[in-house]
């Protein structure tokens, strides 16, 4: 038993003190009379003898009570046995390293079941296996390796990118005190150890021998400064191990240009990273990789789909003003294209475009007239893409409806550029491209670079294709590696014997049990009245 406030015990020490002011009077002697009204009142002589009365009763519920009160206000509280855990699983991508034994992490699994088992039977211990990366979701009773590196790769099955590695520990409304919380991890990330409100696992399994490793940690990509195709790559190398390493990269790209593979080598010290820029002719794909492997070999490569940097393909309708037409073909990220190959349409009127295709549609439906006030941009076109118009050069050359449309430029109460976000997308300007805003003015193949990147949801400017693991991710050293002791959080200490156990607060039970002995006293004090009052005799 454990008290919070063990001080109010100290109390129990005047409970005699309740038998004291229960007790029974002075002496008495018994005289027998003839008829009991007659005497009542009576004084009688002093007694030369006679027997103390006892005290009423009653004090020993009264001292009950008083007792129940104390150890409610003293915090009892019972050990109980604990029956369920919580398994926090590292997934951190140097788990997935290979040791002698399989990878970091199916021994880690392995050691916990086993530790589990001295708790009791299958069924008596009420298990949770969470991952780290995933807290909130619950993996199931009994999930193997293959279901921890599918959390750490969840957030790629809607995209062709590598998640950013960002260790964290585990969030706080999941630590419940009525729950053993253990933790499988490698020791690899500090951060993993950084419980909050000052918590720690109740138990750690630490695994992990290998110590070294070098990993592709980026690669990015954009198209040549000069316009031709070749892209421009940049590759970081990280070495997360604790000792100086050597590898040759292997620059592969794949597509129709048949180019021969880059290598060169390059030399880390422990803990460096360093980055490598390449050029390569354009291509579907590139991928980096590091020969010779290690033991980790899921970070000894990167690829990364080009296809966000090549050209869009728009079909041109003819009728169009010749300076946009020209800034169309002028624009890097846009290529003219057929209508059945086309990706998006410019529209000015003639039809024949094809349906279904995200469409920029250029209305001129009469003579250009000069702008009836200020240029506005809509709050939702971030500032970083709004281009810097002359209101004066500006013409307009429709009547634009904004029903069931979005205003993103106006001038004064006319609307210059709506937005139609019903698929298929839909951008109407009455922009007048042949006057104004034409060949010789340097705001058209901003503007055009404008509707066309808002129409298809892309940057067309210059893009950028990248992907990035972090350089936590090569990290494969425990933290605390070279300290003279590691922190008390890693210590992996055997499970103490017997059943673990957690406080439970008794203080409920304790107040039900005063009020059940309150109640028995009031219930007595209403008898004993009873009792008097069919005792007084009639007047």
């Amino acid at each position: 038993m454990n008290w919070i406030a063990p001080a109010w015990l100290a109390g129990l020490l005047l409970l005699p003190l309740l038998r004291w002011l229960h007790r029974g009077g002075r002496p008495r002697r018994a005289i027998a009379v003839s008829y009991l009204p007659l005497w009542r009142g009576a004084a009688l002589p002093p007694p030369a003898a006679g027997v103390s009365a006892p005290p009423d009763p009653a004090w020993r519920r009264r001292a009950l009570l008083a007792a129940l009160l104390l150890v409610a206000l003293a915090g009892p509280q019972w050990p109980l046995a604990r029956r369920a855990v919580t398994i926090w699983v590292d997934d951190a991508p140097s788990m997935a390293m290979h040791e002698a034994r399989g990878t970091r992490l199916e021994s880690g699994l392995a050691q916990a079941r086993a530790a589990l088992a001295t708790l009791g039977p299958a069924g008596a211990v009420d298990v949770e296996w969470r991952a780290l990366g995933d807290p909130w979701r619950e993996l199931g009773a009994a999930p193997d390796a293959a279901a921890f590196r599918a959390t750490a790769t969840a957030a790629t099955a809607a995209a062709p990118v590598v998640p950013r590695y960002a260790p964290a520990p585990p969030p706080a409304a999941l630590l419940r005190v009525d729950r053993l919380q253990w933790l499988v991890s490698d020791g690899a990330h500090a951060q993993v150890f950084d419980w909050p409100a000052g918590r720690q696992p109740d138990r750690v399994f630490e695994v992990g021998r290998s110590r070294r490793n070098v990993a592709v940690v980026r690669l990015a990509a954009r198209r040549h400064g000069d316009g031709a195709q070749r892209i421009d790559l940049l590759i970081e190398l990280a070495n997360g191990g604790d000792a100086p390493e050597t590898r040759e990269l292997t620059i592969a790209s794949g597509g129709a240009s048949g180019a021969a593979p880059q290598r060169s080598t390059w030399q880390l010290d422990a803990g460096q990273s360093l980055t490598v820029a390449a050029t390569i002719a354009g291509a579907d794909r590139v991928s980096a990789t590091l020969v010779p492997g290690d033991a980790l070999p899921d970070d000894d490569g990167l690829s990364l789909d080009l296809a966000p940097l090549r050209p869009r393909r728009v079909a041109v309708d003819p009728s169009c003003p010749a300076p946009l037409r020209a800034a169309v073909a002028a624009h890097p990220g846009l290529v003219q294209a057929a209508a059945a190959a086309a990706e998006a349409a410019l529209d000015c009127g003639a039809g024949g475009m094809p349906p279904g295709l995200p469409t920029l549609r250029v209305r001129a439906e009469r003579l250009p007239q000069a702008l009836g006030g200020d240029l506005q941009w809509s709050a939702a076109v971030e500032a970083s893409a709004r281009v810097e118009l002359d209101a004066a050069t500006l013409r307009l050359a429709a009547p634009l409806d904004p029903a069931d449309a979005a205003v993103l430029l106006a001038a004064g109460a006319q609307p210059l550029i709506v937005e139609h976000d019903a698929a298929p997308r839909r951008i109407e300007t009455a922009i007048d491209f042949g006057a104004g805003a034409g060949a010789a003015s340097a705001q058209t193949p901003l503007l055009v670079d404008f509707l066309f990147s808002r129409l298809l949801r892309a940057r067309l400017l210059d893009p950028i294709a990248a992907v990035d693991r972090g350089v936590e991710a090569a990290r494969v050293v425990p933290h605390h590696a070279g300290a003279a002791a590691a922190p008390p959080a890693l210590a992996s200490a055997p499970a103490p014997a017997g059943a673990p156990t957690i406080p439970r607060d008794a203080t409920p039970w304790v107040l039900a049990a005063a009020l059940l002995v309150l109640l028995w006293e009031i219930a007595a004090l209403l008898r004993q009245a009873r009792r008097l009052g069919a005792a007084e005799p009639a007047p």
